[in-house]
């Protein structure tokens, strides 16, 4: 799934970019323009840091580890990703352009899925907290995913057929 950004979303990515940095009294610099210009042209919507560095040597760009990092942690400040811990992994996601949706885990290979659900989206929009305003939301539903499910449910049938023969063998 390649995620083709429109020129609208990217220049609203960039004018924001630009504006958070002007605000902070901060440059903007051909390395944080590369890396979020890699981060939106990313193949998948949840990507690692080393994903996002391949990502970047492939645009023959090179940044330090370190910037990398440091850039992030701006990033998320300024709204234009989000960080997610899925389990063991750090994951970030582009947040500007992306619809509301939620996550699905599988506990046991990893796999995460974006769920959009519109009644979801529309009752937590309509929730008012006292004392708070909500930005956005996160919601991780922890689980096994359809082939870990199936593999599941064949190791143990085969352990019960295990167990039956046992019972027979020792009659």
């Amino acid at each position: 799934m390649a995620n083709e950004r429109t020129n609208q979303t990217m220049e609203q990515v960039h004018r924001l970019l630009e504006e958070y940095l002007h605000r902070r009294g901060l440059r903007v610099t051909p390395e944080r323009k590369a890396i979020v210009d890699a981060i939106y042209g990313m193949d998948e919507p949840h990507f690692t840091i080393e994903q996002l560095n391949a990502r970047l040597e492939a645009m023959h760009f090179r940044v330090a580890q370190a910037t990398l990092y440091n850039n992030m942690e701006m990033l998320m400040e300024a709204g234009l990703i989000w960080r997610h811990y899925f389990g063991a992994a750090t994951l970030y996601e582009a947040s500007v352009g992306v619809a509301p949706h939620y996550h699905c885990i599988c506990r046991d290979c990893g796999l995460v899925m974006n769920l959009t659900n519109e009644r979801l989206t529309s009752r937590l929009a309509e929730t008012r907290i006292r004392g708070f305003k909500a930005d956005y939301a996160y919601i991780y539903l922890y689980g096994l995913c359809t082939k870990c499910g199936a593999a599941r449910r064949r190791k143990k049938n085969k352990l019960e057929k295990t167990k039956t023969l046992n019972r027979k063998i020792v009659k």
